[in-house]
């Protein structure tokens, strides 16, 4: 979902403001050495032996020293962390099948030396069959892990055990491999040991093992049991909390081995621990949440009118869905071209995240035109630009995550500065036919995607503005994309003044100069549209948040983008490109200040919505949005629809306002997506409302000095 580009100014309430305005705390005290002819100095005392003088006159007091500091010293002003609903942990996305070792903590930076927890589930039997068939092919690094995963968690064991344990390691690796064990653990060789002699060592003395004859071997023999799992089941079991469930069974002592193309599941370890796997296992996958869902069909009625979504590129969005969710999508019908899918997944929560994200993945964005235009100074330098690999990936969100992305670039020496521009260059990026083209663009009324005509209350805004950060292209130039990110900006920004001028330079330091501001997403099902043909517009809500980060209920201002066309200018000589925008907003209710008694009651859903709302986000567990919300839309040929519009996603903003130039409003955002959107800051220069080509053209060359 594209973030808005919505810049109208938000009513600020004052209670958003966490630390009240104060005034300077400390001031500094002058020297009185000046002062005090009379009194002493302190070279003057260490020079003699004896104190100095003082005429029968009584000392003055020493001299005070104070220690001045700025209110931004203080400590008073903290900085507002992000809400934990929109904080990111990519790691925790990772799978078991693109190689996390399981038993391993997340958190730490290096393995653990647990007994038990640094035993990965797979490696233990897979590894111990090689060894047996293809000793040479294994390298003595693993050999060696292998031996130690071997170890017994306790010493006290039945003589069966005992033998049982001689026998593998007599029967699975060779003496080379039992001394570099010996050698890396306990720092002895062994090199004139014969084989039997070391596997005794290693049992008595460094394992310290005690074979007990009264002992009930079959509590205390290493069984094997094999567990026919399903594919479903199988798939949850891996991909739920990157392996959690099977990652507790290896904690109590138990060894699996997965075999994916025989759906079974092997189990080794004592028969007490099998029999608990087996329950366990029995009973956590009878509370899988299931839901049927026609997804063709649901793809549909959320994507733009005649934009039909391939099988090819559903099923890649299914797979997404499946890795980013943890969830499984099992089709029913016969054939692919049914649609019919059973989802699945442990808990009802993960089954309505896949949801959200199939109506996230279906991209829908009818008001949206966009162009690229590439500068070049002439054919040799177009020749020599070059596709560079972007590598920041996790300031994306989880479709295009999982992307290659490239910057088209101009290969620099390191002998020359990176930052030098020909004149002819600028005379490109500037010249009034090329201003004149992108202007008419910007500016043509053209609606390639149908939107619904609406009649509103106040006439729409339009919306100018440019975007600094870099555009990138896939390796087949297939798909686009505006990351709005670039280096070296923090600096120059920052030397800006604020856009609100302050009475005193201490609330700087006193006050929090930014805005809060939470976005929450919808797209509408367009079943509920009467008219065929035509797109209902996406809506916003827009919410200010306090210094608890919750939700605003009387700050909401619903927004909807009626049109929204941007022109992406690729500059490969520079170290950044840029995007200009033209945004068409429109606000489909009043603000509490204009309805009072009266507010949304022309919008009873979406006031409905705000009431079943719990909008704190600085715990998921308090935290409700609901699914959906109706929507009142009012013809242009006065026939009244009530639309359901479906929640997406929402974005957490931190924005603080800019000057440049003493005319532009700048907004420098921190944008937060949570774990599967996207975490970035951005940087946008306001133009202002409808402006004329001339006004236009001097907008872009003044944005165009600064960068």
């Amino acid at each position: 979902m594209l973030v808005s580009r919505f810049y109208g100014p938000l009513t600020r309430h004052s209670f958003c403001n966490s630390i009240k305005r104060t005034s300077r705390l400390y001031s500094s005290s002058k020297d009185q050495a000046d002062k005090n002819p009379g009194s002493f100095t302190l070279e003057e005392n260490l020079d003699g032996d004896q104190p100095p003088r003082t005429r029968g006159k009584k000392l003055k007091p020493s001299k005070t020293n104070f220690l001045v500091l700025d209110p931004s010293q203080t400590g008073l002003l903290k900085r507002r962390s992000t809400p934990s609903y929109f904080r990111s942990n990519h790691g925790k996305k990772l799978s078991i099948l693109e190689g996390v070792e399981l038993g391993l903590d997340s958190n730490s930076r290096g393995p653990r030396r647990s007994r038990h927890s640094t035993k990965i589930l797979q490696e233990i039997e897979a590894q111990r069959k090689k060894l047996l068939v293809f000793k040479s092919s294994v390298s003595k690094e693993q050999a060696v892990r292998s031996i130690n995963y071997q170890k017994p968690s306790t010493t006290n064991m039945s003589k069966r055990r005992y033998d049982q344990l001689k026998h593998l390691l007599d029967s699975a690796y060779t003496l080379p491999q039992l001394k570099a064990y010996t050698k890396k653990y306990y720092g002895i060789a062994h090199s004139k040991t014969t084989k039997d002699i070391l596997i005794e060592t290693i049992m008595m003395n460094y394992w310290n093992c005690e074979p007990n004859d009264f002992m009930d071997e079959s509590e205390d023999l290493i069984l094997e049991r094999i567990i026919n799992v399903d594919i479903r089941d199988m798939y949850l079991l891996l991909l739920t909390n990157n392996g959690k469930i099977l990652n507790n069974f290896s904690r109590i002592g138990a060894t699996l081995a997965v075999a994916l193309d025989e759906n079974i599941m092997i189990v080794r370890g004592t028969s007490p621990i099998i029999k608990y796997v087996e329950v366990s296992l029995s009973n956590i996958l009878a509370n899988v949440n299931t839901m049927t869902m026609n997804l063709r069909q649901f793809v549909s009625d959320h994507s733009v009118r005649d934009q039909i979504m391939s099988d090819m590129k559903l099923n890649e969005l299914i797979s997404l869905i499946q890795r980013e969710s943890a969830v499984f999508f099992e089709l029913m019908g016969s054939e692919p071209g049914d649609g019919v899918y059973r989802i699945s997944a442990f808990g009802h929560k993960r089954v309505s995240k896949a949801q959200n994200l199939l109506l996230w993945g279906a991209q829908y964005h009818p008001q949206l035109s966009e162009e690229v235009e590439q500068l070049g100074t002439n054919d040799q330098d177009v020749n020599s630009f070059e596709k560079f690999p972007f590598t920041d990936v996790e300031c994306l969100d989880w479709i295009n995550r999982n992307k290659e992305w490239y910057r088209l670039q101009k290969p620099i020496s390191k002998k020359r500065s990176p930052h030098i521009t020909t004149a002819d260059h600028k005379n490109n990026i500037l010249s009034d036919e090329k201003l004149d083209k992108w202007y008419d663009f910007l500016m043509d009324q053209k609606k390639e995607a149908q939107i619904m005509p609406l009649k509103l209350d106040e006439s729409p805004k339009k919306m100018f503005s440019m975007t600094l950060g870099q555009l990138l292209t896939t390796i087949n130039g297939e798909a686009t994309l505006f990351e709005p990110k670039i280096p070296q900006v923090m600096t120059k920004l920052l030397e800006l003044p604020l856009y609100d001028s302050l009475s005193s330079k201490d609330e700087l330091y006193t006050m929090d100069q930014h805005d809060y501001y939470v976005q929450l997403n919808f797209i509408p099902n367009l079943s509920d549209v009467p008219h065929t043909n035509e797109n209902a517009p996406p809506i916003e809500l827009w919410f200010e948040l306090d210094e608890f980060d919750v939700a605003i209920t009387n700050s909401v201002r619903c927004i909807t983008q009626l049109q929204q066309r941007s022109l992406f200018v690729q500059t490969p000589q520079q170290p950044r490109d840029l995007k200009i925008n033209v945004d068409t907003v429109a606000e489909l209710t009043e603000t509490y200040e204009e309805g009072l008694e009266n507010w949304l009651s022309r919008q009873p859903g979406i006031k409905k919505f705000l009431q079943d709302s719990r909008l704190t986000f600085q715990s998921r567990k308090n935290l409700v949005i609901p699914e959906s919300m109706d929507v009142n839309l009012h013809h242009v040929d006065g026939e009244r629809s009530r639309v359901q519009y479906d929640y997406v996603n929402a974005v957490y903003h931190r924005i603080l306002r800019l000057k440049y130039m003493d005319k532009y409003l700048v907004q420098f955002s921190d944008i937060k997506g949570g774990s599967s959107g996207a975490n970035h800051t951005q940087v946008d220069f306001i133009g202002g409302e409808l402006l004329s080509r001339d006004d236009f053209k001097q907008f872009v060359k003044d944005v165009s000095q600064f960068v």
